[in-house]
């Protein structure tokens, strides 16, 4: 039976994966290879975090701002000193690939070896994390905020996206970087500023995760996995394509968790994404 309890829970689910499929979706549109990377920032923005706000008590909003400017920074020094060098040797996708999970894992390593493998949780006191009636529903502040904010970013991002000049020159970049760049668009500069971007997106992600349940060292990878499978079942080139497919696998999800049990929660981004490439493999939304 689904009740709005579960529907709270498939909320605050989708919008997670909604915010980290945006970033996520601009840096693979645009350079054209799954940046597994990504997840690295979503591991520095909550350790970030924990660093600022726990550790070296700065206050809670500074300290979001700071986490989300190193977190962008992860991924645009990341490209800076290592994918645009690798893409301009010409590097396939596969090398790109290989390169950013080498990334990620020494990111998890490092960070591992200095906050330990232990969940970090980011409140300083768990009894600040009050529980939210919603309609007879319960959430907690922190998953009632995200909600709110995340749909927030989300309409501000198709904003830009489709009716700004930046939008259309990250648009341009996306269909064709070559001629976008013929044409006086500065390629480089462009695919900076996106992996900026993304990177300060999934740096969020990580503070919200790290407040709501607490971070790992493993959780850029555990992360990753599913937002890969979303962009391919919503359709790589599209940008609605991955916020409805962040919603179809909150929705299985968690009906997997009712119905069959949390164990199985794992397995169905894999299950899906060996649906979609047999039956859709272009995705909901070509474009």
């Amino acid at each position: 039976m689904i009740t709005w309890q579960i529907i709270l829970y498939i909320l605050y689910a989708g919008v997670l994966y909604s915010l980290l499929v945006i970033g996520f979706g601009f840096i693979l549109r645009s350079v054209k290879f799954f940046n597994v990377a990504y997840g690295g920032a979503f591991l520095v923005g909550g350790y970030m975090m924990f660093l600022f706000y726990r550790v070296l008590v700065i206050s809670f909003i500074p300290a979001i701002f700071l986490s989300l400017f190193i977190s962008g920074l992860y991924l645009f020094l990341s490209h800076k000193f290592i994918f645009s060098f690798l893409i301009n040797r010409k590097a396939n996708n596969f090398v790109l690939l290989i390169a950013s999970f080498g990334f990620l894992t020494a990111t998890s390593s490092v960070l591992g070896m200095i906050f330990g493998s232990q969940a970090t949780i980011i409140a300083r006191r768990l009894s600040d994390i009050h529980s939210l009636n919603i309609f007879g529903g319960t959430l907690n502040i922190v998953e009632a905020l995200a909600i709110i904010i995340i749909f927030t970013l989300i309409c501000i991002f198709a904003f830009i996206y489709f009716k700004t000049h930046f939008g259309r020159v990250i648009r341009a970049v996306e269909d064709d970087s070559e001629v976008a760049e013929l044409v006086g668009i500065p390629k480089g500069k462009i695919f900076s500023q996106l992996f900026f971007i993304g990177g300060a997106l999934a740096g969020l992600g990580g503070i919200i995760q790290g407040l709501n349940v607490g971070i790992v060292p493993a959780s850029g990878l555990l992360f990753m996995l599913p937002v890969i499978v979303i962009s391919v079942l919503g359709g790589i080139r599209s940008f609605w394509g991955g916020i409805i497919g962040a919603f179809i696998l909150a929705i299985a999800q968690k009906l997997t968790v009712v119905f069959f049990g949390g164990s199985w929660e794992q397995a169905v981004p894999f299950v899906i994404l060996i649906i979609v490439l047999l039956v859709r493999p272009e995705g909901i939304l070509k474009k």
